[in-house]
């Protein structure tokens, strides 16, 4: 440090970092003029709002991808349960595909047949239990239903047994928690044959 004497005053240099102080006032009112590398309150506050913006910003990119990956899973256990249920019910023989009776006990459900003259004949049947998947704590629990309709092959305007062709529909429902008890489906759909 170097300490002078000038016009203006008396003032003490310090040439580590280029600082000086006026020491005509008094000292809670003197000025420091710097030159050393550093930064300042206005400085810091602008940074930090950047950096917690930014921060907030990565925050909520998180929960959506939560969210969406939440959705992914179930939507994938809900397929491959879709799927395992199309297979299970296509295993049943083809003159008792839509009979309310099951083969198979996890098959067990109510069926409807058409009621009337239809063009178009239409069980629709609904199991009797729920497929619950899944490890604790994630566990969901799936409804499913499956349709089967007769196709009208030979274009006669009317779908029936002589035609030979069946189409199968699982679907699989499931209530997304996530996305505020939305429930959700899946639908696979398979064709039979005699």
């Amino acid at each position: 440090m170097h300490k002078f004497n000038g016009e203006v005053g008396d003032m003490i240099i310090d040439t580590s970092c280029n600082y000086r102080i006026d020491e005509r006032q008094p000292a809670a009112m003197r000025v420091w003029h710097g030159g050393c590398a550093g930064f300042t309150l206005i400085e810091i506050l602008v940074a930090m709002t950047i950096l917690s913006v930014g921060v907030l910003g990565i925050m909520s990119l998180t929960g959506t991808a939560m969210k969406s990956s939440s959705y992914a899973r179930a939507l994938t256990q809900a397929t491959n349960a879709a799927q395992n249920r199309i297979e299970a019910v296509l295993a049943i023989p083809y003159a008792n595909l839509e009979a309310s009776g099951a083969e198979r006990a996890d098959l067990a459900r109510a069926c409807v047949g058409p009621a009337g003259p239809v063009d178009r004949p239409v069980y629709t049947c609904t199991p009797t239990s729920q497929l619950v998947i899944g490890v604790a704590p994630d566990v969901k629990s799936y409804t499913w239903a499956y349709t089967v309709t007769w196709i009208d092959l030979n274009a006669d305007g009317t779908a029936d047994s002589t035609d030979g062709l069946k189409r199968v529909d699982v679907t699989v429902d499931w209530t997304d928690l996530l996305t505020g008890g939305v429930t959700k489906q899946v639908t696979v759909t398979s064709l039979r044959t005699r």
